[in-house]
């Protein structure tokens, strides 16, 4: 008798054989991850557990793993967060110019420091909350993916060099022109009449 007539004429169901344990996807501190997955799945993982790699270097552990959500959230969260900072270069030389004739040019004073203050603290805060965000969502994003190659095999799993040559050429095209052009002043018309408008309030 056939395998297809003794299943009353149905095709027989595929068997897969993929080793889709935790130990083949995350490859090395596969004990940490099954651990953790585990508690993620019955639901006994704290909010503020926190995977220090993801905390402390996001852009290579996301990228060494293949989370590649995350290495681009952390990386948007980092940029904007030193684009802020970087306007200490922008308008520092220009409140310092200005307190060359403080009676004269007390508007610029003000608003140059309230500028820098609110830039400042901004860009403290997004590092600061961009790195816990990050740190406190890691092992969440890495089960999901975990769940989701457990289906598609082509989903990235395990760990590859490759990838963090990949994210280090990323960030040397992407960080350091965008850093640079947050410290250039405006020289054009349109930066000049606005610096004119501040001047006469």
């Amino acid at each position: 008798m056939s395998t297809t007539a003794a299943l009353g004429g149905a095709e027989p169901r595929e068997v897969e054989s993929r080793d889709v344990s935790v130990t083949v996807f995350a490859d090395r501190n596969a004990a940490y991850y099954g651990s953790v997955f585990e508690r993620l799945q019955k639901g006994e993982l704290p909010f503020w557990h926190m995977n220090l790699a993801g905390l402390l270097i996001p852009w290579v552990w996301s990228a060494w793993r293949g989370v590649w959500l995350m290495f681009w959230v952390a990386l948007a969260l980092d940029v904007v967060g030193l684009v802020c900072l970087m306007q200490n270069f922008k308008y520092g030389p220009l409140l310092a110019d200005a307190h060359l004739d403080p009676s004269a040019n007390a508007i610029l004073i003000e608003r140059y420091t309230r500028w820098l203050g609110v830039y400042n603290n901004v860009g403290v805060a997004t590092l600061i909350l961009g790195r816990l965000l990050i740190g406190l969502q890691a092992n969440r994003w890495y089960y999901r993916q975990y769940s989701k190659w457990r289906i598609d095999d082509r989903t990235a799993h395990g760990i590859q060099a490759s990838r963090v040559v990949i994210a280090a050429l990323i960030l040397v095209l992407v960080a350091p022109i965008t850093l640079y052009r947050a410290t250039q002043q405006r020289i054009d018309e349109r930066a000049c009449f606005n610096q004119v408008r501040a001047i006469d309030g």
